[in-house]
């Protein structure tokens, strides 16, 4: 089964309904809840999902969707070798260096995001939700 790690962008896509974004990213999402594929996100997403949508959507809202979502997919691991390496990296932007360190330690064979731009220097195909659906579902 192929292996994808959703960035922070994708999912607040679908939990905002962010459009014009909203149903190529919750398409994408929704493979990992289909059983297609096995679905990752970087730990520290969590928490930044956290902060930005529950001053949106309030905390109950917030949890409840987060515990959905959690109940779906995997974490991808922040651990002291996956800071190392990001630090270590040629990554313009930290925050997605460490989305990239996070995703090689556990293997993924793409990230899906709407930032392909910043992942350029990565090893890992950084690719749009819709190019996902095309090429990896």
């Amino acid at each position: 089964m192929k292996r994808v790690l959703f960035d922070t962008d994708v999912l607040l896509d679908v939990f905002l309904q962010r459009h014009p974004y909203f149903t190529s990213s919750a398409i994408a999402l929704d493979t990992v809840g289909q059983g297609k594929i096995e679905g990752y996100i970087a730990a520290h997403a969590v928490t930044n999902l956290f902060y930005l949508l529950k001053r949106q959507l309030g905390r109950d809202q917030t949890r409840s969707l987060l515990a959905t979502l959690l109940s779906k997919v995997h974490i991808a691991a922040v651990t002291d070798a996956v800071v190392r390496e990001a630090l270590a990296s040629s990554f313009t932007d930290f925050e997605d260096a460490v989305v990239h360190a996070a995703a090689r330690s556990i293997g993924v064979e793409a990230i899906v995001t709407r930032n392909i731009q910043d992942f350029r220097s990565g090893t890992i195909p950084a690719v749009l939700p819709e190019v996902f659906l095309a090429t990896f579902n």
